[in-house]
């Protein structure tokens, strides 16, 4: 009884902490996770501390409910029964094709939560589209002990992550751990997931003649910003076919030579208004999309492509998905798939909301649904405990979870969680050379100000 009238009030005055907690029952599944790591660990052991307690741990740091894994680890001391020396000597060996694993059951299952809440976004009529961006991982601190020594930063790995644009989810993660890796190194792991009708979109650093030519042969298409170093063979004359968001746009046809031939290929030219961060006047996108997608419809699919990058920036932000304690690059690269998971599971938070409220999911900002988990959910799970929700959720199908889910967004109030819009930064002014600066009052700075 007491417990389904605390249940009661979360729901009302905290809906977007239950609505998390029962996406985690369904992403974070403990009987789930565990066979994730049975079928996908090629050296680790299972041991005394399942895998799906780690993941239980680990979501707490991320989701930044404790300050730090050890803090996480002391919440859940009596639950795991194991020291905390054998919690990091778990992390340090999850092996990446774990993590990765981890991170593509968990969309497909919050994919299918997504597709019985309702809402049908086709980034372009006819393809599956998805972006594939890299993130080198941040500096660690040098905790261990070949690291102590060093003047220089450590880098703990880098991940290419795949994200489908229709559904707004991290669909697929290709984690590596040399930190000092390219991302070229690792794209015939992303041509292993290419299917047929898939429409690609990346930046230059995938512009690369094998992969585009991988795509091609798989029966898929691609929109490719294109690097300086791509032989292309250029023919008939530029067209100039209209205006887009950013500038001018134009058209040319070219061949890309390869081994096995060449490949026709569309040229779609922008000449922007403003110059990008690295002072490019100019944007040159190579596609083999047919004639019927238009040249001002590639500029504008292109233009999406900031999602991933906005991913990795909330992934940043708000949650706490590179965690600079962890120096080991198994473990690193672990707490940031989880914190992609993560990022899933708000999405689909934001989109419930936004649908049962008849309101944009952009509008939403994933910080402010963040804190709000982060501030509510250790307290509420001190008053519900893991078995009331297993019991509520853990069974429940995609559908049903769904239906729940549209339920409790009805009680979420939607300014407490819409972004604040402002205007852009105005540049700081230069001040000089950092070095040999001198003290200030701040108040005796004010006190003259006010005089003026």
């Amino acid at each position: 009884m007491i417990h389904a009238q605390a249940f009661d009030l979360f729901c009302e005055k905290s809906a977007v902490s239950v609505m998390a907690r029962a996406l985690m029952e369904d992403a974070f599944s403990a009987p789930h996770l565990d066979e994730v790591f049975a079928e996908n660990a090629q050296q680790q052991e299972e041991s005394d501390l399942p895998f799906s307690q780690l993941v239980d741990v680990m979501s707490l740091a991320v989701l930044q409910i404790r300050p730090s894994v050890n803090a996480a680890y002391t919440t859940k001391k009596e639950e795991i029964a194991v020291s905390i020396q054998a919690v990091y000597n778990k992390l340090s060996g999850i092996e990446p094709a774990v993590s990765r694993a981890m991170v593509r059951d968990s969309a497909a299952r919050l994919n299918e939560v997504l597709g019985h809440i309702g809402r049908e976004r086709t980034t372009q009529a006819g393809y599956h589209t998805k972006i594939v961006d890299g993130k080198h991982l941040n500096r660690t601190e040098r905790r261990l002990k070949p690291l102590r020594e060093l003047n220089r930063a450590p880098l703990p790995g880098i991940a290419l992550a795949v994200l489908d644009a229709d559904r707004r989810l991290v669909c697929d993660v290709i984690p590596c751990e040399d930190g000092h890796a390219q991302e070229r190194s690792l794209l015939g792991d992303v041509l292993d997931t290419v299917e047929k009708g898939d429409l690609w979109i990346a930046d230059r650093n995938f512009c690369t003649v094998n992969f585009l030519k991988g795509i091609v042969d798989r029966g898929a298409h691609f929109v490719i910003r294109r690097h300086g170093q791509l032989p292309l063979e250029k023919f008939g004359r530029k067209r100039r076919v209209g205006k887009s968001a950013t500038g001018t746009v134009y058209e040319q046809s070219a061949c890309l030579p390869s081994d096995s031939g060449t490949m026709r290929v569309r040229l779609i030219i922008v000449k922007l208004k403003n110059a990008t961060r690295d002072g490019d006047r100019e944007i040159v996108l190579v596609s083999n999309l047919p004639k019927k997608v238009s040249a001002r419809r590639i500029a504008t699919l292109y233009r999406g492509r900031w999602t991933i990058e906005t991913a990795f920036h909330q992934v940043a932000m708000a949650l706490h998905g590179e965690i600079d304690a962890l120096a080991y690059p198994k473990a690193a690269l672990f707490g940031f798939c989880i914190a992609l998971v993560a990022h899933n599971l708000l999405n689909v938070v934001k989109t419930a909301i936004a649908v049962a409220q008849e309101g944009d999911e952009d509008d939403l900002s994933t910080y402010y649904l963040a804190d709000e988990i982060s501030c509510a959910y250790y307290g509420m799970m001190i008053v519900l405990p893991p078995e009331f929700w297993q019991k509520r959720f853990r069974r429940l199908e995609p559908g049903d979870l769904a239906d729940r889910l549209m339920e409790l967004a009805q009680n979420v109030r939607w300014e407490r969680f819409q972004k604040s819009r402002r205007s852009p930064k105005k540049p700081p002014p230069d001040v000089g050379a950092k070095t040999n600066r001198t003290h200030v009052s701040t108040k005796r700075v004010l006190d003259e100000a006010a005089k003026c």
